[in-house]
Order: structure tokens, then sequence, then C-alpha cells
């Protein structure tokens, strides 16, 4: 093996080695949204004894080519003149001696999407380096980037357990960071919003939320909107959204009658057992009578011919796998027991009337009576007057007896008939 090979060989390993001694930490790509500014995070390491020699020390930023020869070169940034070329404005925040780069392109637009070098000069020592190995491509949208709402894989939650939602929005600006917000979200929330730096350094700000499930937010559409500000007409707003789904147990559950609560017999009934669950598909329906103890039928509806025996209380309990609830009762009332009832508080108050009337018509005649008496006459009077009173006490005692005999009857009746309804 000939000498001269091998020393152009050491010499490349050498050169190499000396290069990569030098990098710009820096993230490969970040978007920007048009009519805002966005900010690189950079850091970068150069020759010790330069730095110690060092009395100026000048970052530059260049476009398209890290060669300052190259004609295709444009050099955007040039930190010892302070000029600006093709950016309203170009800011450097880091210190650079203490080797921090970060910088903010200001009013960027869309034909500013290109890939960009940063660049170090050191005087008096005329140190010199560009990042070549390091550059950051921007690219500039006209709309921001899309939210990250988590978890993302959030299928179903249990009732009265604690739900984490979080809603983060790129910050490529800092300076004029979005602003987060959530709608339709539940009453028991607790949010919290700040910046949050990422592990390459870039920013977004990070929205979290907590609440208790409840059954009223099933199938609830939880949204995170991010407004962005910007140097235009309008400012720019992304949104996400999720369905929440809560597993409960069977709640709000109630019967419904059709036709009505009151029937008469011969009429086709129908009740329906209603109640609000999830999981619903697997609901089980059970329903009883007052005063039974064995259940009448299972499912949703109970559907019967009503007959004198079906007046009364019915319930049910709706039940599912995370629990169950029994309905309040609802009476179904036989209309023949009503009409019943009607007849007799009709009939008794016709004859109260009958006998009020013939009261009045009594007395009447009682005093007509009276006036058309002579004094010559009072003895043969008193003695019409006497058999006459006799004879309208009578009538009168007749009417009761035969006002307690109906009231009798229709108390025995209806109690026979609503025993017999009932048992």
């Amino acid at each position: 093996m000939s000498v001269f090979p091998f020393m152009v060989f050491l010499l490349f390993l050498l050169v190499v080695s000396s290069a990569s001694e030098y990098n710009a930490e820096l993230p490969s790509r970040i978007t920007a949204l048009s009519g805002s500014c966005v900010q690189i995070p950079c850091r970068f390491n150069v020759s010790e004894n330069s730095l110690k020699i060092t009395e100026r020390l000048f970052g530059f930023w260049i476009k398209k080519n890290h060669s300052l020869q190259s004609l295709e070169s444009l050099v955007v940034f040039n930190g010892s003149s302070n000029i600006t070329k093709g950016f309203s404005h170009i800011e450097i925040l880091g210190n650079l001696s203490q080797c921090e780069c970060t910088t903010v392109f200001y009013d960027v637009m869309n034909n500013h999407s290109d890939k960009y070098y940063f660049r170090v000069e050191i005087m008096p020592s005329d140190w010199k380096y560009t990042y070549s190995d390091n550059p950051i491509n921007i690219s500039v949208s006209d709309v921001p980037q899309p939210l990250i709402l988590k978890p993302t894989d959030l299928k179903e939650v249990m009732e009265n357990t604690t739900v984490n939602l979080s809603c983060s929005a790129e910050a490529p600006c800092p300076k004029q960071p979005p602003t987060i917000s959530w709608t339709n979200i539940p009453e028991s929330d607790n949010i919290t919003t700040q910046l949050q730096e990422k592990p390459d350094k870039t920013q977004s700000v990070f929205s979290h939320m907590t609440f208790k499930a409840s059954y009223m937010d099933h199938r609830k559409n939880i949204s995170c909107t991010a407004k962005y500000p910007r140097n235009t007409s309008n400012d720019s707003t992304v949104e996400t959204t999720m369905m929440l789904r809560v597993l409960f147990p069977p709640i709000e559950t109630h019967i419904t009658i059709d036709p009505s609560a009151s029937v008469s017999v011969g009429t086709n009934v129908n009740l329906t057992c209603k109640s609000k669950a999830n999981p619903s598909n697997d609901m089980n329906y059970t329903w009883y009578k007052g005063g039974q103890e064995n259940q009448l039928d299972f499912g949703e509806q109970l559907t019967f011919t009503v007959n004198r025996k079906s007046g009364g209380w019915y319930f049910c309990i709706a039940k599912n796998e995370h629990g169950f609830q029994i309905s309040e009762e609802i009476q179904l009332i036989v209309a023949e027991s009503l009409s019943l009832i009607i007849g007799c508080v009709v009939g008794v108050s016709a004859f109260l009337l009958i006998f009020l009337l013939i009261t009045l018509r009594l007395q009447r005649l009682k005093a007509s009576t009276i006036k058309k008496t002579d004094i010559s006459d009072q003895g043969h009077d008193k003695q019409v007057q006497i058999s006459s009173i006799y004879t309208n006490g009578a009538f009168v005692s007749g009417v009761y007896i035969y006002i307690y005999i109906y009231i009798y009857i229709c108390i025995y009746i209806i109690t026979v008939h609503h025993i017999h309804c009932f048992s």
C-alpha cells in the first residue's frame, strides 16, 4: 500500500472530524401562518479558541443555499450590518455570545417558504462558519395547523368517572399565540391553558379540561377551537370535535298508556315502559301490577284487552348491565266503575232536589191556609192544620226512607264492583 493514498485518507478524516465538531440545533421543519411571525429556536457551537478572543460576534440567515459565493444564495439577514432583505423584520432574540441564535421572522408570506441556513462570524479572529448540515425548512400556509385533541381513542366512559381531555394548538409565533376555547362542555368542567415547549423547542398552546361524566353528556359533541391573530383583515380559526359517549344505568323510567288511563271494558290497551340508558340495545323490561307478587310480562310494551279485573296500579322495571330503575306506578281506571259512581251521585242529587222543592211547596200551602182561617172557625181550622201536618210529615219521612235506601244500594253496588274489579 502506497503512503500517498493513506495520507489523503487521513487528511479527509481530519477535515470531516473538524467539520462535525460544529453544528446548530434547530428544527428541521416548521410551518408558519401567513400574516404572522415565526420563531425559530436555535443553538450553535463554535471554536472554543475563537470564543476566548472574540470581540464581536455576528449572526446571518441565508436563503436557498449555504454558500455565500453561490449566485442562488440570498442573505436575508446580515447581523454585521443589521440589514434585512425580503422580510419586513428579522430579529435574533438569542445571546450569540452564549451560543443562542433563536430568531423571529416577522410578517411571513407564502413566498417566504424555503430552506434557511444559519451562519456565524467572529471578529477579530475572522472565524466564519455556515451550518450547512442543519438547515430549517420554513413552510408558510394560509390556514393553521390541525388541532390535536386527546385522547384520540376515547370511546366510552362510565357515568360519574373523571374524564381528562387535552387540546393543543401549534404556536409558531409565541409573541402572538392562539387562544383556545371549548364549546358544549359539561357543567363540572375545570380548564387550564398554558404555553408549552415541545421537545424540538418549538411551542404550542396546551389546554387541559377535566370533568365528571354525566348521563346528560352522552352523545355530546365537545369542540376545541383555536383562534390565531394575524396582521390581516381576518383572524384564522381552526376547530376539532369529538363525541362523548357515557355509559349509565336506566334513568327517567316512566310508563305511557295508549289510548288513555281511563278506558272501558273491551278496549285494547298498550302500556309502554320508557327509559334512558346506555347501552340501550340490551335493555330488559319487567311488568308488575300492584298487589301481585308475580310479574305480568316481559318486554318494553304490555298489551291486553281490558276486562273488569284490569283496573289497578301498574309499574315496570328497566334494567341494563349497569343497573336498574323502577318506574312510578300508574293507575288504569275501568270506565264502568266510574259510570256507576257518577250515576249514584246524580241520582242522590236528583232526590235531594225533588225533596227540597216539595218541602218549599208544603210550607207555602201551610202559610196560605193560616191567612184564610176565621177566628170563629179556629177550632175546626186547628183540626185541619193538625191533619195536614201529620200528612206532610208522613210524606217527608217516606222521601227520606227512599233516599236512604237508594244511597245504601249505590254504596253496596260500588263496593262489590270495586272488590270484584281490583281483586
